[in-house]
């Protein structure tokens, strides 16, 4: 998966509002010129990441208010491939010449600040999102066994918990969601650049129960997850390997295999879904959207995404 970007970097999406009502995609974002990737919202608050015309060997990550321009969170000097917003925080992945570690960003104050202790170290920290005290992240541990590891973190009590540790050599790991009680990752194997039983996992924090979401024996993997504990994810068809938009699907986990939410043209895949609870009580499902060839990517959403189907 280009290593899933590497499934990170690497929707002429069918997207469905309403129930058994088909609904014209909603683009929020679509340069044809820049990369704009791994979405997420707040209530008033956009935030991606995103290359630029100009620079397009280079990332950094952004906030938009509604009704706003784009500002950049990571300061001059760094890069970001990744962002989180919860609220008016932001957390995001800073990237200098000597790795690679979670900050904080303040849409109000525009002040920045570092994670705390237990968060960043000399090894390779990204993926955050956050929900109120809980940071989820991805460490990638360099040694002479080098291994990944996605980290749930509270920012209020210190307190670690590893939801899982493999391998990096063969397997690929990587955290997606925080919201509420829950927490969601992903992780495939990884073998003569073959992405393989890629699997989304849901975690409730309040009881500690890790479970892996129903698979039918295909490939699954950005899973999205609401404060109710609803995982949302993608689906392609492959039984034997990840192959980049085949047969690609949206699907809400409500219950057996789940409900087909929305399908993309082949050619055509999205790797980091986020699910924003709406005030209302409805899901708007974020999504990155890409072409498999050339990796060109814009920004849509589902909303509704609780309750559609097609």
């Amino acid at each position: 998966m280009r290593r899933l970007l590497g499934l990170g970097l690497t929707l002429a999406l069918i997207s469905v509002a309403g129930i058994a009502a088909a609904a014209t995609p909603e683009v929020v974002l679509n340069d044809p010129a820049v990369n704009e990737r791994f979405p997420s919202a707040s209530d008033g608050y956009l935030v991606w990441s995103a290359n630029s015309e100009a620079r397009p060997n280079r990332t950094h990550s952004y906030v938009m208010a509604d009704g706003g321009d784009p500002v950049r969170v990571n300061p001059a000097g760094t890069q970001s491939f990744e962002a989180a917003i919860d609220g008016t925080t932001v957390a995001y992945q800073q990237v200098t010449s000597d790795g690679a570690d979670i900050w904080f960003y303040d849409v109000l104050t525009e002040e920045r600040t570092p994670a705390p202790s237990g968060v960043n170290t000399p090894n390779w920290e990204s993926r955050p999102t956050l929900s109120g005290n809980w940071l989820l992240f991805t460490r990638l541990i360099f040694s002479s066994k080098a291994s990944v590891r996605v980290v749930l973190f509270n920012l209020m009590t210190d307190v670690r918990i590893v939801l899982r540790e493999v391998p990096s050599r063969r397997h690929y790991l990587v955290s997606d969601q925080v919201n509420g009680d829950w927490a969601t990752f992903e992780s495939c194997r990884y073998m003569r650049g073959r992405f393989s039983n890629c699997q989304v996992f849901r975690y409730q924090i309040s009881t500690e129960e890790l479970v892996k979401v129903p698979n039918p024996g295909v490939q699954q993997y950005g899973g999205a997850v609401s404060a109710d504990g609803t995982v949302y994810l993608v689906r392609t068809r492959n039984r034997d390997h990840w192959v980049c938009g085949s047969h690609t699907k949206l699907v809400r986990m409500d219950g057996g295999n789940g409900t087909v939410i929305a399908t993309l043209p082949d050619g055509r895949d999205s790797l980091t879904p986020f699910a924003l609870d709406e005030t209302g009580g409805s899901t708007t499902l974020y999504l990155d959207r890409y072409r498999c060839r050339s990796s060109a990517s814009g920004i849509y959403r589902i909303p509704d995404a609780d309750s559609a189907t097609l």
